[in-house]
This record gives C-alpha cells, structure tokens and sequence, in this order.
C-alpha cells in the first residue's frame, strides 16, 4: 500500500460537519480538515457555529447565503477579525472576494451552476486560491477543465447536490396555507424527480434526492474534495471514508450531458 498516497487523500479531504460530536467521529477515521457552517450565514445546513465554538486548527468556513447590505457589512467586519486557527473559506457570493481582498485566508469559491468551462474557470482562479467545479459537468468536461486549469481545482465528490433557494419560508407558509404541522426537513416528490427542503430565518433550500456519490473522482489531480454528509449518521460517514457507502445514490450527471436540443424552435 502507498501510506504516502493514502495520507495525502486524507488531507485534502473536506467535510462540511452539523455538530462537535461528528468531528469526534471523523477524527477518529482521519479526518482532519473541516468546514464549519458560519452561524446566521448560511442556508441548508443541519448545523451552524459561531467562531467561538470553532476551536480546531485548519478550520474552513462555509457561507452560502444570498447577502444584503447590512449582512455584507457584518460578514466583512467578521473576516476581517477572524482568529489564526482559521485557514480558509468556501463561499458562493462573489462579493465576498472583494471582502477577502486583504484576508490572509485560503479561498475557494463554489459558484454553483456557473463556471462550467475551463475559461470561466480560469478567470476565477485570478482571484482565489481555488474552485468547487458545478455538479453540472460531465466527467469528461471535468478532466478538460483540470488539464487546462492555471491552479488546482476542487470537488464536490459526496452530498445532496442543491437544487433550488428561495429567500421565502416556504415550509412555514405551506403549513400555515395547509393548516398541517411544520415538518422541516420535509421531502416532496414532483413526478419521478424527489426533493428534501430546508428551512431557517434565511429562507429554504431544495436538494435532489438522492445522494449524489462522485468518490470515483477522488483519484484525479485536485486540491481538495468536499463531502456533504447531510444527514448522514455515524455508521454512515465510517462507510463513507472507506467508500464503501450504502446509502441510495447516483453519479448524478457525470455520465449524463445536460444540453437539450429544444424541440420546436424557428423554421
């Protein structure tokens, strides 16, 4: 066995944690890096942390959230006085990377639906350490990216791939419109294609279901692979870190194009 390899795939792993007793469970399978979800920034998330909870080296941030002025104002001033134990943060905004300008802190952008060609790749990468390349992308698309990336890129290898976010409460409306109790999460179904919605004080966010299992990615040139395990429990991330995970899944669309030629169209 290659223990060099097998340590270096260990420490570009990511994973994005709900709460102190799963990093616990994660160290322990070697697991070291991981991706705190910033409290009141974010959307989706099982849980959330503020810095001062945030006590491990190396620590990544999380913020997904669409920003208005005022939390833009608050985010800055936050990156601007974060503590030495925080090495980096994934975000979507491109806002913040004017934030970031200044902030001596690794930073990866994960522009989700954009940035699906090695051009549009390569004029984010001016500006930040690194790019979470969209679920969008055939497995093929995303070898040409890699090849003719100016840095490293990144993946998502493992998690529900998000689908949709609204700024509404959309599970509280249907609830108070339906007079039914609130479930959050709550899984819905349109047609063949299933769904899990979450929601906070920031508004709800929609995943495919099912899990989106990309591990086969792992043996290509990147700098870092980003697990999600939402809702996964501690025997499911032990099977997720040997690979041999159970839960129902798909490749998404690695193996699956998502151009359509529209039918119809100007004779």
């Amino acid at each position: 066995m290659d223990f060099q390899l097998v340590r270096r795939s260990l420490m570009n792993k990511l994973f994005i944690v709900k709460d102190l007793n799963q990093i616990s469970v994660l160290k322990k399978l070697g697991i070291n890096n991981f991706v705190y979800p910033l409290f009141s920034y974010c959307v989706g998330t099982e849980g959330e942390f503020k810095l001062k909870d945030i006590k491990e080296d190396n620590a990544y941030l999380f913020v997904n959230r669409i920003l208005d002025e005022e939390s833009a104002n608050s985010l800055n001033n936050i990156l601007h006085n974060l503590s030495s134990n925080i090495k980096g943060i994934i975000f979507d905004d491109v806002g913040i990377i004017e934030m970031l300008k200044d902030v001596n802190i690794e930073k990866i952008i994960m522009p989700t639906h954009f940035a699906c060609n090695e051009k549009s790749v390569n004029i984010y990468l001016n500006y930040v350490d690194s790019i979470i390349l969209p679920f969008d992308i055939t497995e093929s698309e995303i070898d040409k990216i890699i090849s003719n990336a100016n840095k490293k890129v990144s993946l998502f290898v493992f998690g529900l791939i998000g689908s949709a976010y609204s700024k509404r409460k959309l599970l509280t409306n249907y609830s108070l419109h339906e007079n039914v109790k609130k479930e959050n999460p709550m899984v819905i179904q349109n047609n063949n294609h299933k769904f899990i919605i979450f929601e906070n004080k920031y508004g709800s966010y929609f995943y495919h279901l099912p899990y989106f299992n990309g591990l086969n990615l792992l043996n290509k040139d990147i700098k870092y692979a980003l697990y999600h395990p939402i809702l996964l429990e501690d025997e499911d991330l032990k099977e997720l870190v040997s690979g041999t995970i159970t839960k129902p899944f798909d490749d998404g669309f690695l193996n699956k194009k998502t151009i359509y030629k529209v039918k119809g169209g100007i004779k």
